[in-house]
């Protein structure tokens, strides 16, 4: 008997559920599929969609909605992700998404990616602590090291602060927390985080510390995925800077917050988009 898309979905769900993902990964691949059904009908079978085109609505509506290439990737994840699972399952044998992207406006090679980009990148990553552990760094501007050796007894909840003891210049700092990544570590320390005996934030399997190449090798999977191309946890701590220096904060400040012992190692983390550029000649005047 076919099984319907509704169905199809709900049997999702629940694998994911006992497979241990998060709430966060749950709650988002419900809202896709929904809103997925909202926009292709209600009452499809799974097997009903078997080509590119067959989906190519469902992406035009996106599009006609607003949504953003990268946003629109995410959902088409999703969605390939349930055809996977259907097909490792035998419910149908094909999978209408497999490979099917929406091209990224093309960037130039210096160009870093939104903090908004790299969130719906992040937000990709199935495993929690890979996606609390870049999210983090998305937000704090720590170095990959830094927040490999972050230990249990660094983060202050209730001050909303985080302390880096180990750092590459042996400057330590505070770094406070913004309602996102006090919200995401909470949620990550109180349910999330691996059960093992470790003084590390985010332990490895055994309680040691997590590998550098894994972290990196779920980033730009998901990157690719999301955005077509590939980045890697370094972008994170460029965009974390341009971003704050974009919005008006001083390179004092920001190399305080990077842990850098001089403002010149900061500049050079700060890409100075175009618009910035052209408001800045157009303020010179003759009068």
């Amino acid at each position: 008997m076919t099984l319907h898309m509704k169905d199809a979905v709900a049997q999702h769900i629940h694998y994911l559920r006992m497979t241990g993902k998060s709430y966060n990964t749950v709650s988002q691949a419900t809202y896709k599929f929904a809103r997925f059904e909202a926009i292709m009908g209600e009452g499809r079978t799974l097997d009903e969609l078997k080509t590119r085109q067959d989906v190519m609505p469902y992406i035009d509506t996106l599009r006609s909605e607003g949504c953003q290439p990268v946003t629109i990737n995410n959902y088409l994840s999703a969605l390939r992700g349930l055809y996977d699972w259907a097909i490792a399952e035998h419910l149908v044998t094909h999978n209408p998404f497999h490979q099917l992207r929406v091209k990224v406006t093309e960037r130039h090679s210096t160009e870093i990616p939104s903090p908004r980009q790299l969130s719906a990148v992040i937000d990709a990553i199935d495993v929690p602590l890979y996606r609390t552990f870049l999210t983090v760094q998305l937000h704090t501007g720590m170095r990959i090291n830094e927040v490999r050796l972050l230990k249990l007894d660094a983060i202050d909840l209730q001050e909303r602060l985080l302390y880096v003891r180990e750092s590459k210049t042996g400057k330590p700092r505070r770094i406070p927390l913004n309602d996102k990544i006090h919200s995401v570590l909470s949620t990550y320390l109180d349910e999330e985080r691996r059960p093992v005996d470790s003084p590390y934030v985010f332990p490895s399997a055994r309680g040691a510390l997590i590998c550098k190449t894994t972290i990196n090798r779920h980033l730009t999977t998901a990157a690719t995925e999301v955005l077509g191309y590939p980045v890697t946890s370094h972008t994170l701590r460029h965009a974390f800077t341009t971003h704050l220096y974009d919005k008006g904060v001083m390179e004092t400040t920001l190399s305080e917050l990077l842990g850098h012992s001089e403002p010149k190692t900061t500049r050079r983390y700060i890409r100075v988009r175009e618009n910035h550029l052209r408001d800045a000649v157009e303020r010179l005047t003759l009068d």
